[in-house]
């Protein structure tokens, strides 16, 4: 017994041995601080800066093991190379490798973007640039500036913005876009703004690409640009020569450039969709206002099948409005007098499962919208109504009431079509400030071209007081020679509100707003076509300026807000 007790005692002893060496093992730490250091450099063979560069390889050497993100296209190289390099990591080294010889008498700079990170996690090595010389010198004039959206301009970000010089060269330096890669290259960041350093001094064509097809050339249609008509010439302390037909933005620096981004308009016409949008509606849209486009019906239609074209604001849309009694149509779309295509269309929508769910839904009356907003309706206003398909007939009635306060009751009411196809209607009243309404529209009173005709309906509003709203006055100096410019105001997240075209000199103003913050944007509309227009490079057509006024309007209740200062442009 006593033997058993010990060799228990031993086993025991023995277990509670192991536990302690396990507990004394050493164990790597958690937690602790993240890790949020990028790579360092430590040293680069060449150096950086170096100049008689004649090898084939550049080594950089960095402080921890590296990841490189797509280098093909995040790392920029000025010149650009006919071949990419090869880029290979090796240890904590990335090895950059050229495949063609480099130009003499030359200073290139790669830019590194973010393609470096820390293997483990993931700190980014930003906008490291390598510079280097084939010849004697390193060129070290600089070029900066913003790349802006012509027509609102936000940033234009991750656009190729590109150097041309012609020196010797037989080609014509505003053809070099479309036709030869650039002398210098480097890309806009998410806030527009960009850099070029190591510039020989020439001066230079500017030009920005959102390249599609990553050709660095000008040879798409559906492709954004921006230029400067005028050649800059780089100078030592990073300021920029700028033309003076430039348009200023709202924050920008006196030295910097500034470039508009746009899309050419494409002049020749195009269908861009046709479809059926539901039962007795055809939608075809195109690429510009369709004031030429006509289509016409191929084939013989009975007498019961009627169409109602109309149009979209802009005139880039056609709504076909027809009885749907034909299972398809045959039809051509002639752009100035030339059939450009012919095509047959099923006139039934297709049914998927949402469709159907919607078409039992579809109400067989005509539905009658308004400009009422929250019950309200903005003091000096017509009551509009709009309608979803052509209104052609109303046949009102004794019936049609009209109260005011519950205290006064009109049956005389009249309505005037304000568009050309029937789809908006005016009440020919004039309605108060301080009084409540009340329309009543028995049924069948408006009968659109198919025959659909209203349910009763009742309309039910309020014109507030004027008190509860503010106004803004604004004086606009149109300049010479230009026909007018187009001034709208937007709220503060820079939604449209209102827009007035002014062709002299004068106050403005624009009245019974909300209270609530607001901005103007002023379009200097040179063609005179009542909207903003893009440039064009071949003929060295910059955008239409575009210009915010600084201040931002906090209107407020019962209040003017009156601008002494006249905007000029």
């Amino acid at each position: 017994m006593k033997r058993i007790s010990q060799n228990i005692f031993n086993i025991l002893a023995f277990i509670m041995m192991l536990s302690f060496i396990r507990c004394a093992n050493v164990v790597s730490p958690t937690g602790g601080p993240k890790d949020k250091v990028p790579p360092i450099v430590l040293s680069a063979v060449p150096e950086n800066q170096s100049t008689k560069f004649e090898g084939k390889e550049i080594v950089i050497n960095f402080d921890e093991y590296v990841t490189l993100n797509n280098p093909n296209s995040n790392i920029l190289i000025s010149p650009p190379l006919e071949k990419n390099p090869d880029y290979k990591l090796s240890g904590k080294s990335l090895i950059i490798k050229f495949k063609e010889p480099l130009r003499s008498e030359t200073t290139y700079s790669i830019n590194f973007g973010e393609s470096i990170k820390d293997l483990h996690e993931g700190n980014i090595f930003k906008n490291y640039s390598y510079v280097f010389s084939t010849g004697e010198i390193i060129d070290s004039l600089t070029l900066e500036g913003k790349l802006i959206q012509g027509i609102d301009h936000k940033p234009s970000a991750d656009y190729y913005v590109m150097l041309y010089c012609n020196e010797n060269d037989s080609v014509s330096i505003d053809s070099l876009p479309r036709t030869r890669k650039p002398y210098y290259l480097t890309k806009s960041d998410k806030e527009g703004k960009f850099k070029f350093s190591g510039l020989k001094d020439t001066e230079y064509l500017v030009f920005a690409l959102k390249d599609e097809n990553s050709n660095l050339r000008f040879d798409l249609p559906n492709e954004n640009i921006a230029f400067l008509d005028s050649l800059v010439k780089p100078i030592h302390n990073s300021q920029s020569i700028v033309h003076n037909d430039s348009v200023k933005p709202k924050a920008k620096k006196a030295e910097s450039l500034v470039l508009y981004s746009f899309l050419e308009e494409d002049t020749i016409q195009k269908l861009l969709k046709k479809e059926i949008v539901e039962d007795g509606l055809l939608r075809f849209s195109f690429n510009r206002p369709a004031h030429n486009v006509k289509i016409e019906v191929l084939e013989s239609l009975p007498d019961t099948f009627s169409i109602f074209p109309t149009y979209s604001s802009n005139y880039d849309t056609i709504l076909w409005h027809f009885t749907p009694n034909k299972d398809s149509l045959f039809f051509a779309i002639n752009y100035d007098t030339l059939i450009n295509d012919t095509t047959l269309m099923s006139l039934k929508p297709r049914k998927t499962a949402a469709r159907r769910g919607q078409q039992e839904n579809i109400s067989k009356s005509l539905e009658i919208k308004t400009n009422i907003s929250a019950g309200k309706l903005v003091p000096e206003q017509d009551l509009i109504l709009s309608f979803k398909e052509p209104v052609t007939n109303i046949t009102m009635r004794d019936t049609s009431w009209f109260i005011v306060d519950k205290d006064t009751i009109i049956n005389d009411l009249h309505f005037t079509k304000i568009d050309s196809f029937g789809l908006k209607y005016k009440l020919d009243k004039t309605l108060v400030p301080e009084k409540s309404y009340k329309i009543i529209v028995p049924d069948s009173v408006f009968y659109s071209f198919k025959g659909v005709t209203n349910d009763t309906t009742e309309i039910s509003f309020k014109v507030p007081e004027v008190s509860q709203y503010g106004n803004i006055f604004v004086t606009v100096e149109v300049p010479e020679n230009v026909p007018q410019i187009i001034v709208e105001l937007l709220d503060e997240k820079d939604k449209f509100v209102a827009r007035q075209i002014v062709n002299e000199t004068k106050k403005i103003g624009f009245e019974y707003l909300t209270p609530k913050k607001y901005k103007l944007k002023a379009t200097i509309d040179k063609d005179g076509n009542g909207k903003w227009s893009p440039g064009n490079y071949g003929k060295k057509l910059l955008p239409e300026p575009v210009y915010y006024h600084k201040d931002v309007f906090d209107v407020k209740a019962n209040w003017d807000i009156d601008l002494e200062e006249t905007w000029r442009f």
